[in-house]
This record gives structure tokens, sequence and C-alpha cells, in this order.
């Protein structure tokens, strides 16, 4: 029977994970065949480590991984990924909004011969910031689909094999290729606990999005630089035409200052553009690992410190 991986990133998740673990015990015995639980610390700060090594000292199915600090949910979920054993991959969240009983959906439709299952928001009109994003993106974004996917094992090497270290993982796999299928779900309540993503980060990840994928933002500078251009030389006739006919064009400071204000706003943003393509190409050629794992607990061992 092929072998299933669920690996589950945690930050701050102490109340969470025992409850997902026993809901993810009774899908496993459903589904059938081995399965291993691997759960991500992302350097939490409560008793969520503490909770999983209770978990892995008494079932060999859960292992930890857990990461020196804090390194993000991308980074953890890659670290998840590359850590997993099984013949195909299911991410998920802890805080179960993620409904683990959809698992065994993903495995029927992998069974099918499809490579990546993912989830999506059923009955819920697409949110702007994905309408935006796919506009602009060189690859699709399903509409509303979330981290909540089961990947075969050739797309985990295939996703091993990209380095970048700025992720937007829904767009790398779509990147990707392969099958892919949806299964529709109803967002639930987290379980217990905080929401850990606030709107900054989730702003930020939609940016990282864009700036991963397209070059679109990089030809709206040059766009826009060219509209002031042709605005420039189309007044600059305006003012010939009126200099010869003798028309008394009105003179003082205010149109002075509005067209400096209008070329150094434009110059600015394109500057600011610019400058956010040349952040991620100092990010990647600075080589840091994506994250650094402190130690490992659980399935058989317990390892010291790695990174990738």
């Amino acid at each position: 029977m092929p072998r299933l991986s669920v690996v589950i990133p945690c930050y701050n998740e102490a109340e969470n994970v025992a409850e997902l673990y026993g809901q993810l015990c009774e899908v496993v015995s459903c589904v059938g065949g081995d399965a291993e639980f691997l759960f991500v610390d992302d350097g939490s700060r409560d008793g969520t480590l503490a909770r999983l090594r209770d978990l892995a000292g008494r079932d060999a199915r859960v292992r930890a991984v857990s990461l020196s600090r804090n390194f993000g949910h991308q980074a953890a979920l890659s670290a998840g990924i590359d850590h997993a054993r099984g013949d195909a991959v299911v991410v998920m969240d802890a805080d179960l909004q993620h409904p683990p009983e959809l698992i065994r959906r993903f495995v029927e439709r992998w069974a099918e011969g499809y490579d990546i299952v993912y989830a999506y928001r059923e009955g819920v009109k697409p949110r702007l910031g994905y309408r935006i994003i796919n506009r602009l993106m060189r690859v699709r974004i399903p509409p509303e689909s979330a981290d909540f996917r089961l990947m075969d094992r050739r797309v985990v090497e295939a996703f091993r094999h990209m380095p970048e270290r700025t992720r937007f993982i829904r767009g790398m796999l779509s990147w990707l290729g392969f099958r892919q299928a949806g299964v529709g779900y109803q967002d639930r309540e987290r379980f217990a606990g905080q929401r850990a993503y606030t709107l900054h980060q989730t702003a930020r990840m939609a940016l990282n999005a864009v700036l991963s994928f397209s070059i679109i933002p990089l030809r709206l500078a040059s766009l826009l630089g060219l509209v002031t251009l042709l605005a420039g030389l189309a007044y600059a006739v305006y003012v010939l035409f009126a200099w010869w006919n003798g028309w008394n064009l009105a003179r003082g400071w205010p149109a002075l200052i509005m067209t400096i204000l209008i070329l150094g706003g434009v110059q600015l943003i394109c500057l600011g553009i610019i400058a956010e393509y040349i952040g991620r190409v100092f990010e990647e050629v600075k080589h840091r690992p994506l994250y650094v794992v402190r130690e490992e607990v659980g399935g058989g061992s317990e390892t010291g410190t790695s990174a990738r």
C-alpha cells in the first residue's frame, strides 16, 4: 500500500495539535495503508514542541521537525515537504480550519491519476486579490485555493529542486504543472487560539506572488514613464503654440510645483518597483538557507541541527 505523509506547520498551536492528531488518526484508519504525521514547529513560544514530543513518544507515526526560530509559514511548509517520506504528501494547517476528513477525497482523486489535488473554498466569490494576482502572474492560481493539498512524490521531488528563497508555494506548484484537480470545502473556525496570519503578512505574500512570477510591474513602470513623457511633450507643444499665437499664459508657481510633484512621484514609484525586484535578487544571491532545523523528534531517532 502507498505511504501517506501529512505535513502540518505549527506556530503556537499547543491547544490544537492533540485534537488534530486524533482526527487524523480516524481519517488514516479509513484510508488504509501506512501513514506518518510530520509536524513542523516553526519557532513556537508556547508548549507546542512539548506536546509534539509527547505524541511522538506514544505513536511511532508522529515525527516533529523543530526549526531554530520562526522562519514563516512558507518556509515551514517547505521544511515539512523536504522531510516527508510518503508516496503522497498532504500539507495542511494545524488550526483545524482545513477539515482532515477531506484527505479521503484527496486520496481518491490521487488514485484516479491526479498528481496534485488541492482544496478550494466552495461557494465563495473569488476575492479581488486572486483576480489581480491571476491577471499579473504568468501562471494561474485556482481561485480561493488553499495550501491544503495532496502532492504525488513526483511533484514533491520536482518542488524540492526549486531553490528560491522568497516563496509562494501555491504559485510554485501551479508553475510545475502536472495533472491537477480541485476539491471544494467549507472553511471552518479555528479550533483554539488566535489567527497567526496578520493582514500585513497576507499582503506581503500577495506581493511575493506577483513579484516572483511576473515582470508586469516593471513594464507598468516603463509605461507610466512613457505616459508621463508624452504628457510633457503635449504640454510643450501647447506652450509653443500659445507663444506663437501671442496668447498670455498664466504664470506662477502652482503649475511649476504641480509638474515637479507629478514627475517626482512617477520617478519614485518606478524606483520603488525596481527596488523590490533588486531586493529579491539580493536575497537570492546570499544563498542563506531557507530554514535551519534545530532537532528532529520521533521516527525512531532524534537528530541535531541541519539546514537547507
